[in-house]
């Protein structure tokens, strides 16, 4: 063999190494699980969240989060029963939860995964995998303050 067609060989092979390499990486979804969130995506045992009621929180659908606990007024009235609060962080991969007013329920920001606002699951993330129900807190209203504790 020349050295010249044992370069072009020499060539080729990698190529053909690289271009192996390339597609396995980029073929198709990973066989590993998905990411396990800490805590299921709650918080801490133990955290406590506080709201201002008098200046958040002040029409019915309203939501904030503060300390990875998503707030959400259901109802009139601040009486514990007028609040929810949840997990602030999807169970599935992490994402972002949000209340959607207009349609009364909660919603990742990453795959679309949907709950309602007693965290049972309504619609499971597009695109694969699964999520588990969203962890609901335990919350008391004292004077303005209103307050919840994972």
């Amino acid at each position: 063999m020349e050295r010249n067609e044992f370069i072009k060989s020499l060539g080729l092979g990698v190529a053909m190494v690289c271009t192996g390499a390339c597609f396995s990486a980029c073929g198709k979804k990973s066989d590993t699980p998905e990411p396990i969130q800490p805590n299921g995506g709650g918080v801490p045992s133990g955290t406590t969240a506080s709201v201002d009621l008098s200046t958040q929180l002040l029409t019915v659908g309203s939501s904030v989060t503060v300390n990875s606990i998503l707030f959400i007024r259901t109802a009139t009235g601040n009486t514990s029963t007028s609040f929810v609060a949840t997990q602030a962080v999807c169970p599935h991969q992490g994402g972002a939860l949000t209340f959607i007013q207009d349609s009364n329920y909660i919603q990742c920001g990453l795959h679309s995964s949907r709950y309602t606002t007693s965290g049972s699951v309504l619609a499971q993330p597009i695109g694969g995998g699964t999520t588990s129900a969203l962890k609901v807190y335990p919350i008391t209203v004292s004077g303005n303050k209103l307050t919840a504790t994972a």
